[in-house]
C-alpha cells in the first residue's frame, strides 16, 4: 500500500509540474488572426489563408513627444518612504494630479515638466539608450538651479496609449534614492 501511495504521489507531482510548465509559458504580446477568403470562379473555389501578427508598439520619439504625460499609477520608494498614487484613488499617499512631463522632438532633446507642487523643471539630453527603445535617460533640473537628477526609465512598454516603466534616480536636492514603477497616460 505504501509503494502505491508513494508512486501515486510521484506521478501526481510530475503531472502537476508538467501542466504548470505548459500553462505558464511566456509569450510576447501579440495576436494572430487567421482569415479565410473564398473566391468563386465559375466552378473553382480557392481558399486563401492570411495570418496577421500584431506586435507591441515600440515607444518612439514621435509618440513620446506627441503628448504631455500625466501619472495614472505611481508606486515607489522615495528615500525610505513608500509612495502610492492611483489617479482618482482614495488611498493615495501623495497627490500627483497636477504632475506632468513632456519631451520635445525638435532636435534639441529637451523637455519640460511640472511637479506635484506646481514647480517647473527643465529636461535636457533625453535619449533612448538601446535600439529597442526600452530604456532612456535624461537630466531633470531642479527649478531655477544647476542641480539635476540623472533619471533612467527602464523596461519601457507602450501599450493602450500608456507608457509603463521603472524609473530610478538619485535626488540630488534632498540626497535620497528614488525608485518607482509608473504608468503615464496622455494629459
Amino acid at each position: 500500500m505504501r509503494i502505491f501511495l508513494t508512486t501515486s504521489a510521484i506521478i501526481l507531482l510530475i503531472s502537476l509540474l508538467t501542466m504548470q510548465g505548459g500553462l505558464t509559458s511566456c509569450t510576447k504580446d501579440h495576436t494572430i488572426y487567421d482569415t479565410v477568403t473564398v473566391i468563386k470562379n465559375d466552378t473553382v473555389t480557392v481558399i486563401q489563408k492570411d495570418t496577421v501578427t500584431i506586435k507591441d508598439t515600440m515607444l518612439t520619439a514621435e509618440i513620446l513627444s506627441a503628448n504631455q504625460w500625466k501619472y495614472q499609477v505611481y508606486v515607489g520608494v522615495f528615500g525610505g518612504d513608500s509612495i502610492f498614487y492611483y489617479r482618482g484613488g482614495t488611498s493615495n499617499t501623495f497627490n500627483y494630479d497636477n504632475d506632468y512631463i513632456e519631451f520635445y522632438n525638435d532636435g534639441s532633446q529637451t523637455g519640460f515638466s511640472q511637479d506635484a507642487n506646481g514647480y517647473s523643471h527643465l529636461i535636457k539630453e533625453w535619449q533612448f539608450t538601446n535600439p529597442e527603445h526600452t530604456q532612456m535617460t535624461f537630466k531633470w533640473y531642479i527649478t531655477s538651479s544647476s542641480i539635476y537628477h540623472s533619471v533612467t526609465w527602464d523596461n519601457i512598454r507602450y501599450k493602450n496609449k500608456s507608457i509603463m516603466f521603472d524609473e530610478y534616480y538619485h535626488d540630488n536636492y534632498v540626497n535620497v534614492n528614488v525608485h518607482n514603477q509608473t504608468v503615464r497616460i496622455p494629459k
